[in-house]
């Protein structure tokens, strides 16, 4: 199945669904184990001299399921002698990390139901907590929760029908793509109103598409499957200047609006100082899922000039330079953490920390829901990992407000 890394890269760019590639590398995992129990049920092994008997027992056990030890591996603590490049990295000790204080609890599990905001608003967003079938759920920095009224029946007729939220760079506002357009809400006064779709956008669609805020007023960058848009607060809007299908590799600056791209996970990093006036850099290896703030930019992938076979990680570079000035490299051999997004940079929260969303995982010994989620800041300065939260399964979908966890 490793051989089949750079063809599985090149067709999950652009899905969706993150766990597609890894349910399908499991289900082969399970077969082959399968295969090799029923004509095996039992191993001869030679310890010093003797005979020891290994009986396998094929029979699954539903509802069991150990999480992986870390092993020994040949493979050695860093990768080359880059002094940007760290130790090898195993998401499964960030349980084991020193906690970080910060606005969000300890565990982030929010009520069943919750408030409405429209009758107790809220300071801010600092968490946006979509789950099908339930009116959207924000958390506020001071720990109060609330639901988000007509949330749940937003989007109809799509494959997911669920509202993927954005939460403005200051926190006062969180947006959504929904049927009848973006739905924007006011944590201050609960207050609901509907950015129209341009004509272009507003026909049938397969799925709803994610959302960039804009700094102020100015409003979204619409990541529509065909091509990005800019929409206002207005509904006025036009095709961007920049971008591909469902707008991959699109970041916007939360601070100034900076828009940076990369349109192709193995392309070059560009960065659009006007609509007719590019600049852009070379980068090595491939990458995913991308953010920039001060001057920087950060992603999931793996930095080296050609990938480094079975490696991924979270990386920091200068889009400037395409200088490597963070890289914690991380096993990757089904492809977890990179096409499956199962680690995933949300923005920064200061010029030397990024934060993190990782679920530890194992196609082999664990099935995709039964991950544990942790929000985690990492100094790329130093290589140094805190857990700031944990939670269930659906917390893979949340917004996060970097700015104000801290």
């Amino acid at each position: 199945m490793t051989d089949l890394r750079p063809l599985l890269d090149r067709a999950t760019e652009h899905v969706a669904s993150p766990d597609l590639a890894g349910r399908a590398l499991a289900a082969a995992h399970r077969r082959r184990v399968r295969r090799t129990a029923v004509g095996a049920l039992a191993a001869v092994v030679l310890l010093g001299g003797g005979v020891a008997w290994l009986v396998q027992d094929p029979t699954p056990r539903p509802g069991v399921v150990d999480r992986p030890v870390p092993t020994p591996t040949a493979a050695p603590s860093v990768i080359d002698d880059d002094p940007a490049t760290q130790p090898i990295w195993d998401p499964f000790t960030v349980v084991d990390a020193p906690r970080r204080a910060s606005t969000l609890p300890d565990v982030l599990d929010p009520p069943e139901d919750p408030p409405s905001l429209a009758e107790a608003p809220l300071p801010d967003f600092v968490v946006a907590w979509p789950e099908e079938g339930t009116d959207l759920r924000v958390l506020a920095t001071n720990g109060e929760w609330r639901s988000v009224p007509g949330t749940a029946n937003a989007i109809r007729g799509t494959f997911r029908d669920v509202v993927s939220p954005a939460i403005s760079p200051d926190g006062d506002r969180v947006a959504m793509a929904v049927d009848a357009g973006v739905l924007v809400v006011e944590a201050t006064t609960g207050q609901q109103s509907i950015v129209p779709w341009p004509p272009e956008l507003a026909g049938p669609v397969d799925s709803r598409p994610g959302l960039h805020w804009l700094p102020g007023d100015e409003g979204f960058v619409v990541l529509h499957w065909k091509r990005p848009w800019l929409v206002g607060l207005d509904g006025t809007g036009e095709p961007a200047p920049f971008g591909g299908p469902y707008g991959s590799g699109v970041m916007v600056d939360p601070d100034d609006g900076t828009i940076r791209e990369r349109t192709r996970a193995y392309g070059r990093l560009r960065t659009w100082n006007s609509a007719d006036d590019v600049s852009s850099v070379s980068l090595g290896g491939y990458g995913e899922r991308y953010v920039t703030r001060f001057g920087l930019v950060a992603y999931t992938g793996n930095p080296g000039p050609n990938g480094v076979a079975l490696m991924s990680g979270p990386v920091v570079v200068d889009p400037g330079t395409g200088e490597i000035l963070g890289y914690a490299p991380v096993e990757d051999r089904d492809s977890v953490y990179s096409d499956n997004a199962h680690l995933t940079a949300l923005g920064f929260v200061d010029p030397d920390t990024v934060l993190l969303m990782v679920t530890p995982m194992d196609f082999r010994t664990m099935r995709p829901e039964d991950g544990v989620t942790h929000v985690v800041s990492w100094d790329f300065r130093t290589g140094d990992f805190a857990r700031l939260t944990s939670g269930g399964p659906a917390m893979r979908w949340i917004a996060v407000a970097p700015g104000l966890v801290d």
